[in-house]
């Protein structure tokens, strides 16, 4: 009987883990004139953004780029460990110290997204047909 793919064995090789830090993208030094565009070219380069948190620079991942798992923890409301994914690590340090309102918060993941060029949330669903479904 000669070999196919239901009688052959596949072998597969394990990929070692990572941790998310080193996943994080490179570091990118704070620039007050990012545009939505370009910040969607960082976001393809994997470089963090500038974004202000309490009226302090921090430097976030792009929201295309934020890991399942930090989505995760945002829907279960763990925000620290939502920061924690999502900032650079040099800056969770001071997310803390700042101690933010729901609303900064807010405000936070709003501009993230005005800058990488991508809203949060549910994508919009295609418009319906202008046509009648039913012939006579």
């Amino acid at each position: 009987m000669a070999a196919n793919s239901r009688t052959t064995a596949r072998k597969t090789t394990a990929r070692p883990a990572r941790t998310p830090r080193e996943l994080a993208p490179d570091v990118r030094e704070p620039d007050d004139d990012v545009t939505a565009a370009e910040a969607q070219e960082l976001e393809a380069t994997g470089r963090h953004i500038t974004v202000e948190l309490c009226g302090e620079p921090v430097r976030a991942v792009p929201n295309g780029a934020w890991p399942v798992s930090a989505q995760r923890r945002l829907r279960e409301g763990d925000l620290d460990g939502f920061m924690a994914a999502v900032l650079h690590e040099d800056d969770y340090d001071l997310y803390v110290e700042l101690d933010p309102t729901l609303d900064e918060f807010n405000q936070f993941v709003e501009d993230v997204s005005d800058l990488s060029g991508e809203p949060q949330g549910k994508s919009r669903r295609p418009g319906g047909s202008s046509r009648r479904t039913r012939r006579r």
